[in-house]
């Protein structure tokens, strides 16, 4: 039952606040054309090398500060269901070195990730070389490849962001002390719980999966025209953007919502007298 009520409450509260949907809505296209035009920033002398690095340190600082505000306000509406905006992206950009920290370790998880996908032109066809010719009847070279992809996709995009989003999240509210011996019994209670792999995977499956499909489905080039290949494309990338955004809204809502199981401790970390 509690299971029950940690899903549903995570649902419920990815949409409590229009006002950090539109945040996000809109703020995540705005650092996307300040990176392109980041990209077009010169490197002929000193001054543009140094204006590109900084450009570039003000957009991961954006970027970061954004997710981690928006992972702070899910972390603590537990407590203050009312809590301003403000607060979480203040807090948010405090603790900012231990976002960092935890980013870091969260892409170089996911480059681990993904550099597995380069044995999927050979592995699958030594795997299907060792079972019984029986089963290499059944089983064919397509059903084996699909399942070691779906196993890679797993990997890359529920397992590692899976063990280090917690993380992420107490180090976003609490800084350095959110990585220590609370904020690690914080991550065991949200990665030993079913409710967090369940949704987790569904987030993965909405956010990642359906959008590459989604992106996949082009109009037949023979028969189209240039204004309904644009309207297609800017469709899709709107619908595969909404679900995108819905799908990391409903994480943080779900780290959130099982951030509410260690409130004492969330209370012991922020200097507060637990109950």
């Amino acid at each position: 039952m509690a299971t029950f009520a940690i899903t549903v409450d995570a649902f419920k509260g990815c949409f409590r606040n229009w006002r950090l949907w539109l945040l996000q809505f809109l703020a995540n296209p705005l650092l996307f054309g300040l990176f392109t035009l980041w990209l077009l920033i010169p490197v002929a002398n000193a001054l543009h090398i140094a204006l590109n690095i900084l450009a570039a340190a003000g957009l991961l600082i954006a970027l970061l500060v954004l997710h981690a505000g928006t992972l702070n306000y899910f972390y603590s509406q537990d407590g203050n269901e009312g809590g301003a905006l403000r607060n979480a992206f203040g807090a948010a950009l405090r603790n900012l070195l231990a976002v960092v920290v935890c980013s870091l370790l969260l892409y170089l998880l996911l480059l681990l990730a993904g550099s597995a996908g380069a044995l999927t032109d050979r592995l699958p066809p030594y795997f299907r070389s060792l079972l019984p010719a029986f089963l290499r009847r059944q089983a064919g070279l397509p059903v084996i490849q699909g399942t070691f992809e779906g196993f890679l996709f797993a990997l890359r995009w529920i397992v590692a962001p899976g063990l280090i989003l917690p993380l992420l999240a107490s180090a976003a509210q609490f800084g350095f002390r959110g990585l220590g011996r609370r904020g690690f019994a914080a991550w065991k209670l949200t990665v030993f719980s079913a409710s967090y792999w369940g949704l987790l995977t569904l987030a993965a499956v909405m956010g990642v999966g359906a959008t590459q499909k989604i992106m996949g489905l082009t109009p037949d080039f023979r028969n189209s025209t240039f204004a309904w290949e644009s309207t297609s494309l800017i469709f899709r990338a709107l619908v595969s953007y909404l679900l995108g955004l819905c799908a990391w809204m409903l994480v943080c809502s779900l780290l959130g919502r099982h951030a509410g199981k260690f409130v004492d401790a969330a209370s012991d970390l922020s200097g507060q007298t637990a109950a």
